[in-house]
């Protein structure tokens, strides 16, 4: 069984309990490895005031280093902050899978990723509020989960909601390399 890597950024204020639901629902298969990355390589402090040390910085990854680039949300979206991340973003997009928890929509909404395609998020007026040249709001969906062209976003508030079904969001999350196998593994 082959394992796949998972590349988190990780920077102040980050989510931590979003990435950690995410590398939950992932884990239940066994295949995937985590590693994170900060922009300059050093310890971050989490949303929740974890302190945690990054494995290597951003100038060290590139997206033949993973199968799947993780963003998870944080305050730092909102503020306009995580610009160094953008040039991987747009590297990763089309080649490897991107997935975009929360705020960290809006950096694919601000990369203008998210134009064209399904997707989900808080609400389409938030998009616009932050990323004011996102033209995507007729192809957004209120799920908790949307993959569409090697791009998931996923909406925080099915992370949080006991009414949304965490089971069928781990579901969806699993399906990842059944769907997109051909992003892993570019033999096929």
């Amino acid at each position: 069984m082959k394992n796949y890597a998972c590349a988190a950024f990780i920077f102040d204020g980050f989510a931590d309990h979003e990435l950690s639901l995410v590398m939950t629902a992932l884990n239940r298969t066994g295949q995937f490895t985590l590693e994170t990355f900060s922009t300059r390589g050093r310890t971050v402090t989490s949303g929740s005031g974890l302190r945690v040390m990054p494995h290597t910085s951003l100038s060290y990854v590139t997206p033949e280093d993973f199968d799947l680039l993780i963003l998870p949300g944080g305050d730092q979206w909102e503020k306009g902050d995580n610009l160094e991340i953008f040039p991987l973003i747009e590297a990763t997009a089309g080649h490897r899978l991107v997935l975009a928890v929360g705020s960290a929509t809006l950096s694919l909404a601000d990369l203008g990723l998210l134009d064209h395609i399904p997707h989900t998020g808080s609400h389409p007026g938030y998009f616009s509020r932050y990323c004011p040249e996102y033209a995507g709001a007729p192809f957004f969906s209120r799920q908790p989960c949307v993959i569409a062209d090697g791009i998931i976003t996923i909406d925080s508030a099915a992370l949080v909601d006991p009414a949304c079904t965490m089971l069928a969001l781990f579901d969806t999350l699993q399906k990842i390399t059944a769907d997109n196998h051909e992003l892993f593994d570019p033999a096929c």
